[in-house]
């Protein structure tokens, strides 16, 4: 079983190291805002159901702009000269 786990690790490691960067945040944002939910009591041991649809759709489209506003902030940050 340990094996198995670091087997499954490594594989990870690799496709992290091979993911662009705009997945990378994309991915950790939506996962941050959607933990939020469940660190704060709104979503303990909970599924989302078909019913909340539009609030997950609303939390991953804010994720996603929040995403964009990031890449473009590290974009203006490497223009101005990584400062």
């Amino acid at each position: 079983m340990l094996n198995t786990y670091r087997m499954k690790s490594k594989i990870l490691e690799e496709l992290s190291r091979t993911c662009p960067l705009e997945i990378r945040l994309r991915v950790t944002t939506e996962m941050a805002f959607i933990s939020l939910l469940t660190e704060l009591g709104y979503r303990e041991d909970k599924m989302w159901t078909d019913e909340e649809d539009e609030i997950l759709t609303k939390l991953c489209n804010f994720a996603k702009k929040t995403t964009e506003s990031h890449l473009k902030e590290i974009e203006q940050w490497e223009k101005d000269g990584r400062p």
